[in-house]
């Protein structure tokens, strides 16, 4: 869990530094999520499991490095939304049309829960679980080895 937790965070700092940098399209992206949970299982398998990994373990690390590079990019993108709330402002403005439409009371509508850091956080968090279990469930076919 230490390990897969070091190279999670690591993997989101590199994100944040694309985003920055503003060069991080979702082809981008893609590729570097990807490249990034098989770069570091193999890193894990070949450094910490004595160049051998099971299936499952290599699914687990996956997710785990997942779960937490999208911890870091929840606290990266709640920050922006602090500092920048107007870049922000259209988006939910969109959200609230759409809520709007949809029949949802001005109370229903003020209470957006994606200003909540924690929610922010756990939605972020909960989005790279359940990515890291698809991505990690097919990467693990290649980055298993007996």
């Amino acid at each position: 869990m230490k390990i897969a937790s070091w190279y999670g965070l690591v993997l989101g700092f590199v994100f944040v530094v694309l985003t920055l940098l503003g060069i991080l399209s979702p082809l981008v992206s893609l590729i570097a999520y990807v490249g990034g949970i098989v770069y570091c299982t193999i890193l894990y398998r070949e450094k910490y499991s004595d160049g051998a990994i099971s299936y499952g373990r290599s699914l687990l690390f996956g997710v785990l490095v997942s779960g937490f590079t999208f911890i870091i990019l929840g606290v990266f993108t709640y920050v922006q939304m602090a500092l920048h709330p107007d870049e922000f402002g259209q988006m939910f403005d969109a959200v609230v049309e759409n809520m709007r439409a949809r029949g949802y009371a001005a109370p229903e509508i003020s209470e957006n829960p994606m200003l909540n850091p924690a929610i922010c956080i756990a939605t972020y968090l909960f989005l790279g679980l359940f990515l890291g279990l698809a991505v990690a469930a097919i990467t693990s076919i290649f980055t298993k080895k007996d």
